[in-house]
């Protein structure tokens, strides 16, 4: 089967200013240079683009919405990643040493190879593009790609909560901890942390919204987002609580070929072992797991893998129904300012007294 990559993420340049309008190029953002009689010719740069250089196609798309002036940068099309004049620059991976399981459990196992996708004057027939140039559209195509693109996110933090949480309990267990209350405390933060991934993850999809004119079904945006913002903005705590837990060890553990050398591996059995009955190896490996589940760069992942928190804010705030909120209040307020509401306005009026 094909592999597909989505490109959406340009590289941006100077946050505050346009694409139309960035300095001392604008190539920033993925532009339209020429049109020809058989298809456009395009030029710039998308990064952060996970799995592209094992993919087959890449699937390019505008990442905001477009004003009138950057209508050449509104553009979205489908391309082979071997097309000429498209270069990947990778990502360097987190681990130096593929297969070393025990140092590094998650990064040895899980590498999303992103890349830095250049298109230098790339041609595009036009049979491969869905835009060109329709920049009140832009706005729409990014804004969809993110309902998907939040829930994806949810998806697969729900599991890796539930590693993290787990580590964060075995690390409690073997070092003696688990009935200290402290302990106890930060563990049943976890808890409610990873479990309200999961609850919103699920509520976005069983609460979709449909578009019967298209007979298109997408996750919930508000539920997604929030579920998002929730995951992402809590991720710190959930790391520190867990690094709390297991203790420095993790900034200071051997690596295994200490623990495997037949010179040193007795005395690190001997001093690094925790509670009675644990073997000192499986301890030695969940203080790595928690190590490379708590790098900085999967802090730096959960912060803006699938849009950043002021992303998330922007879709909340914007679906926000401030009406019903608004109309909440006027009820228990008793304000009649002649204002209705589809849904307060039928209801009796806010009880007068407690009924005794």
């Amino acid at each position: 089967d094909l592999a597909i990559a989505l490109a959406m993420t340009d590289v941006k340049g100077d946050r505050s200013l346009r694409p139309s309008k960035q300095k001392p190029h604008q190539d920033y953002y993925l532009k339209i240079v020429e049109e020809k009689t058989s298809g456009i010719v395009v030029r710039g740069a998308k990064t952060h683009i996970s799995d592209s250089p094992v993919s087959n196609e890449l699937l390019v798309m505008p990442s905001r919405a477009m004003q009138e002036d950057d209508r050449d940068y509104a553009v979205c099309f489908a391309i082979p990643v071997n097309t000429k004049g498209i270069t990947l620059i990778c990502t360097e991976a987190d681990t130096k040493e593929p297969g070393n399981y025990f140092d590094y459990p998650i990064s040895s196992s899980v590498y999303i190879n992103d890349a830095l996708v250049i298109f230098d004057d790339v041609f595009v027939p036009y049979e491969r593009i869905f835009m060109q140039k329709e920049w009140p559209f832009s706005g729409d195509a990014a804004y969809m790609f993110g309902n998907f693109h939040r829930l994806s996110a949810e998806t697969y933090k729900a599991v890796e909560l539930e590693i993290l949480v787990g580590a964060a309990v075995l690390m409690a267990r073997y070092n003696g901890l688990e009935r200290i209350s402290h302990i106890q405390d930060k563990l049943a933060w976890l808890v409610q942390y990873c479990e309200a991934i999961e609850i919103l993850g699920r509520s976005a999809c069983e609460h979709c919204v449909s578009e019967p004119e298209l007979d298109l079904v997408y996750p919930n945006p508000m539920i997604a987002n929030i579920a998002k913002l929730y995951f992402a903005d809590n991720w710190h705590q959930a790391t520190k609580y867990v690094q709390d837990i297991a203790g420095g060890i993790v900034a200071t553990v051997p690596s295994a070929k200490d623990f495997l050398n037949p010179e040193t591996h007795s005395i690190l059995e001997k001093y690094f072992g925790g509670k009675s009955g644990i073997p000192t190896e499986h301890r030695l490996k969940i203080i790595k797991l928690i190590k490379d589940l708590t790098s900085t760069y999967q802090d730096v992942l959960a912060i803006h893998a699938e849009g950043s928190l002021a992303a998330q804010k922007l879709s909340i705030f914007s679906l926000a129904d401030f009406e019903r909120y608004e109309a909440a209040a006027k009820r228990a307020a008793r304000i009649d300012d002649g204002t209705t509401h589809p849904l307060y306005s039928q209801l009796p009026e806010f009880p007068q007294r407690i009924l005794e």
